[in-house]
């Protein structure tokens, strides 16, 4: 950029920024990992990194017999553009002096790198929202509603989970139910049937409200005070530590609540927060990590345009440039990423809304 935007709003400031900024840590790099990949094709081979499966004891001088890979899926799928900007009008950039005179460039100069950060956190919003979404229903939509300014699919993109590990629950859970539902023996149930496949998990992952009603549950209340013996335990007042106290002493997953709520803004500007996760489903995995986010090459990267400062932060590409007739200023970041779930097959679902209908 042949002329800074602002005083100290250089190149150089740019990255030293970014390289000292801590942001929010959030589930989706911990469940998903970043995975550099060089074109935006994405290939996911289910069930490669299956469970163990024995050797075969044999005489010496003889042949090893050969495993077949019948078990192997292949799931293709588009990696898709994930981009938001910000815009700095001319008559902000008039109030920028003001606010100079009054407060010093300092105070300008913060209001440029908030810019920055919101663009960055708009970018991992989305992909935590995609991960999130994708591991509470095992599929992906977008909607006019979840991505009301971006592209809508007419179908689902589904992560292939075998419908043998589509679980429903004994009693639906709600709080009319709480005296009759059994938490306990729906996760038992899951936990019977991914034995029996030899898959074992070592969590669940769950909706605050779909934890409060395990946890307010007369079934849950029961097996705490025996575990307790006999204290009195307060409907609600239920720690987390308790519970999975509850849950390892049965020999079940530890519960991980997923609390989290991702901002989506519609073309009137109206904001509307949620949780990405569905809080009619619980999502049994093996371990923490359950896949990768598979991100891809950026074209703005490649073909870096003339007078743009451009930095990296993990895998958000964050770019700031000036426009002319009127003079603006915009903030962009963008990702070309998708999260790939191979051990989709060995992860157990189950829809807490219905006895029969897994949904």
């Amino acid at each position: 950029m042949k002329t800074p935007i602002i005083e100290g709003f250089t190149q150089a400031g740019l990255e030293s920024y970014l390289n000292s900024r801590q942001y929010q840590a959030l589930y989706w790099p911990t469940l998903f990992p970043v995975k550099n990949v060089n074109s935006l094709d994405g290939k996911t081979m289910i069930g490669e990194a299956g469970s163990r499966v024995a050797a075969y004891v044999i005489s010496f001088d003889s042949k090893a017999p050969e495993a077949s890979r019948k078990s192997l899926r292949k799931l293709n799928f588009d990696i898709p553009k994930s981009a938001i900007a910000r815009r700095k009008t001319e008559a902000e950039i008039l109030e920028h002096q003001i606010t100079k005179a009054l407060r010093g460039n300092d105070a300008v100069l913060e209001d440029y790198f908030n810019d920055l950060d919101f663009v960055y956190d708009g970018v991992q919003a989305r992909l935590e929202h995609l991960a999130l979404q994708a591991l509470s229903l095992t599929k992906v939509k977008l909607t006019t509603t979840n991505n009301p300014m971006g592209i809508v699919n007419e179908e689902y993109v589904d992560f292939g989970m075998p419908a043998a590990n589509k679980k429903t629950v004994a009693v639906v859970w709600s709080t009319a139910n709480l005296a009759t539902m059994t938490p306990i023996t729906d996760f038992k149930n899951v936990v019977k049937a991914a034995r029996a496949l030899g898959i074992t998990f070592s969590k669940a992952l769950v909706n605050p409200d779909a934890y409060d009603l395990i946890t307010g549950s007369t079934e849950f209340l029961t097996a705490a005070k025996s575990l307790t013996k006999g204290e009195e335990l307060i409907v609600g007042a239920v720690t987390t530590n308790m519970a999975n106290a509850v849950f390892k002493s049965l020999r079940l997953p530890e519960l991980v609540i997923i609390e989290t709520s991702v901002g989506i803004e519609n073309a009137a500007g109206v904001i509307t927060y949620s949780n990405p996760w569905d809080v009619n489903h619980v999502t049994f995995i093996p371990s923490t990590t359950v896949g990768s986010m598979f991100n891809g090459p950026i074209a703005e990267e490649i073909e870096r345009p003339q007078d743009v400062l451009q930095s990296k932060k993990d895998n958000v590409l964050l770019s700031v440039h000036k426009e002319f007739n009127p003079v603006n200023v915009v903030t962009k970041g963008e990702a070309n990423a998708f999260p790939s779930w191979p051990s989709v097959d060995k992860c157990f679902s189950l829809y807490t809304n219905n006895t029969s209908t897994w949904a």
